[in-house]
Order: C-alpha cells, then sequence, then structure tokens
C-alpha cells in the first residue's frame, strides 16, 4: 500500500529528512498511543483551523455536506481532520513500512494553487512482505528505462522541454523499427493510414466535447486573426473530419483508420515519467467506422490483432479491464446503456476474461483496457479499445 501527507512549510524537505521522520513513526508506534475520535460542530472545526492558520483544512471542512459529521482523530498532542476509521491505537500499525520520496503536489491537483510538499510511503501487513517489495524496486531500478536511455545513448530529457523526448540516433533506430513493425500489422488488418493537423481551432474541439471536458490538459494559443488554437490532446475529432468527407454508404462499412499522431498534453509536471508519461508523444491509433451490427465482430477482430502485437514483443500475460461510464461524460444515459451493451457483446464473443474498472471509461464512451505485466510482475495499462456513439 502507497500512502502520502502532505505538508506546506517554507523550508523544503530533503530526502535526508526521511530517515529522521521514520525513526520517530517508529517511536510513536512503540508508544502504543490510542486514536481517539472527536466530532465537533462546523462552526467550532473552522475557528479552530483560522486560528492556527490552516486555511487549506478550512477549505476541506467547508466542502463536507452540511447531513455529514466532521470527525477527528486525536494521536497524543496530534489532532487532525479525519473520516476514520482507525486502529485502537499506534501500537495496532506495526512497523513493516518505509518512507520513499518527497515530491511536489498542487494543492487540490490545480496548478494555479500553492505547491504543497508531499512525502510518500509503502506499509505492508509484515516485514516479508515490504522486503519482497522494496527488492521488486531495486530491480526496477535497475532496468530503469531513464538510466538505460542515458547508458546506451538512445535519448535524453531536459528542462527547457519538459515532458519531450531529445531522441538519439540509436534510440530513434529503435523506435523507427518498432513503428515500423506495427505499420506492417496494421496494414495487414486493412487499415488505411492518414495524417492529420497538430493544430486545430478550437471550435472542432468545442463539437467534439473535448473542449468542455478536456481543455484543462491542452495547450492553446491566440493567433493574430483572434482564433482561439490547440495542439491536439488525441487524434479522433481529426478521424473524424476525414470520415465525413464525402458520401458514404453502409456498403463501405467498416472504414478502418490508422495514424502515427503526434499529440500534446498538459500534463501536470508531477505525474511526468521518463519517456512513460509525457507532454509530446505518437499515438498510434486507430479508429473503426462502422454500423451497430459490426461492433461485436470488429471488436473480434481488433482484440485478435492488438494480442497478436504484444506477443510479437514478448507479452503474453495480457488483463483486460472494463472501464464504464465516468462522472463527467458527454451523451445521454440511453446512450451509454448501449455503447456499455455493445462492448459487453463484444467480450463475450471474443471469449475476453475482464474485471470491471468502475467510472473510468473514457468521456465519450466506455473501453476495454489492455494491462501488460512485465518481467518483475508490474502491470502497465496500454492498448484500449473504445466505443464511441457520441463523438461521430
Amino acid at each position: 500500500m502507497v500512502f502520502y501527507y502532505d505538508f506546506y512549510r517554507e523550508k523544503p524537505f530533503t530526502e535526508g529528512d526521511l530517515e529522521t521522520i521514520e525513526t520517530k513513526m517508529h517511536e510513536i508506534i512503540d508508544r502504543g498511543d490510542p486514536f481517539e475520535r472527536e466530532v465537533w460542530a462546523r462552526d467550532e472545526a473552522i475557528s479552530h483551523y483560522q486560528k492556527i492558520k490552516e486555511p487549506f483544512k478550512v477549505e476541506l471542512i467547508e466542502a463536507i455536506p452540511d447531513d455529514e459529521s466532521i470527525s477527528f482523530y486525536r494521536q497524543g498532542n496530534f489532532l487532525d481532520l479525519c473520516r476514520g476509521p482507525h486502529a485502537p491505537s499506534t501500537k495496532h500499525v506495526g512497523h513493516a513500512f518505509k518512507l520513499m520520496s518527497v515530491a511536489g503536489a498542487y494543492w487540490r491537483g490545480d496548478s494555479s494553487n500553492p505547491m504543497l510538499q508531499r512525502i510518500y510511503g509503502t506499509a505492508w501487513p509484515d516485514e516479508k512482505k515490504l522486503k519482497a517489495y522494496l527488492n521488486m524496486l531495486e530491480e526496477a531500478e535497475k532496468r530503469d528505462h531513464r538510466r538505460l536511455g542515458r547508458e546506451l545513448d538512445l535519448f535524453h530529457m531536459q528542462e527547457e522541454a519538459v515532458g519531450s523526448i531529445f531522441w538519439h540516433p540509436r534510440g530513434w533506430s529503435l523506435y523507427r523499427e518498432i513503428e515500423a513493425h506495427v505499420r506492417r500489422r496494421l496494414e495487414d488488418g486493412n487499415y488505411k493510414e492518414v495524417k492529420t493537423p497538430q493544430l486545430i481551432d478550437r471550435s472542432l474541439w468545442e463539437a467534439s466535447g473535448h473542449w468542455d471536458k478536456f481543455r484543462e490538459n491542452m495547450f492553446t494559443a491566440d493567433s493574430e486573426d483572434d482564433r482561439t488554437l490547440a495542439l491536439k490532446p488525441m487524434n479522433c475529432p481529426g478521424h473524424v473530419q476525414i470520415y465525413k468527407q464525402g458520401l458514404k454508404s453502409y456498403r463501405d462499412l467498416p472504414i478502418r483508420m490508422a495514424e502515427f499522431g503526434s499529440c500534446h498534453r498538459n500534463e501536470p509536471s508531477g505525474a511526468l515519467h521518463g519517456i512513460m508519461r509525457v507532454r509530446a508523444f505518437t499515438q498510434d491509433d486507430a479508429h473503426i467506422f462502422c454500423s451497430e451490427d459490426q461492433i461485436t465482430s470488429e471488436s473480434i477482430i481488433f482484440c485478435d490483432l492488438l494480442r497478436k502485437i504484444y506477443k510479437d514483443f514478448g507479452f503474453e500475460d495480457v488483463r483486460v479491464k472494463f472501464s464504464d461510464r465516468p462522472g463527467v461524460r458527454a451523451g445521454d444515459d440511453e446512450t451509454w446503456d448501449r455503447a456499455e451493451e455493445a462492448l459487453k457483446n463484444a467480450c463475450e464473443a471474443a471469449g475476453l476474461e475482464t474485471t470491471l474498472n468502475p467510472g473510468e471509461g473514457a468521456f465519450y464512451g466506455p473501453k476495454l483496457e489492455f494491462v501488460l505485466r512485465d518481467a518483475i510482475g508490474r502491470d502497465w495499462q496500454c492498448g484500449t479499445l473504445q466505443v464511441d456513439f457520441c463523438i461521430a
């Protein structure tokens, strides 16, 4: 289990502070301080945090619905706002934990808010499981792609282009080989490759729903002719525009369209991770325009293609998650009912075993998420299959 706590202080924590804090945590656990629950009136709670100058806690309390109690937990001299429940005492927490790192985190994940310092830790039921986890991290460090990229002269990243990659000749050669293999697989699957613009007027993003649902993750700029343009965060609206050109008959379906599209997303700096989570990336994307009664057959064909590509690269341990409707979404419930039912039927027909990933669908449709397991047992969410009855 990963845990963290956020701090707002003038002097930043360093990695060296973690050992001191961890030692103190072990002392508190050995003391066996009881956790005592208290329920306060809203005004009393707000007044308390205003007096000790903790505006973030005041904001949290003000956001608690009126019909919910405002609970605190006291442990020794420490009092904190918390829903609970807690263990009876600190002795029940155990010593199988370790503080791991310090990172920056914007208050409530909003870059317009103050930057907090976040201390991360990990906790396990016993020392054996903690040791196994730390050993896995050690093995992961040996395989860290950022280290390999530097040592093998494949790529580098720098502050002047945060979240973007400088590919060196060796790395770019590998990249092109991988892209060429995927392209051959797509051609064998009767996909037609296209290329769409990177910079597109906001009117198209408004029509697709991205401006309303995804704008905070988009890079935008105003042009001299008073137009607002945005770098595309994904390829789908562009593919829809190609599909709309000219008359189409049901006899033309399915139309399989693919693109190695250059996309940009304004990811928070704290979420970036080497070449795994970036702001500028190539999305090897495909869209299948088909009739509703072709969804099942096209899904089966696609899943077969995707699993073949994964197998080509040595990934045979593939799990599938079914992500249904999120809270913020386009379209009405009836449309979502149809989309989710179509995808469920496709899974059954393809013989796919799935686990439910509630509320994690795209804003325009449910999706299947294909999760790969690497050499040291870590899971990575990679390809997706999405059903969209909204954008087109």
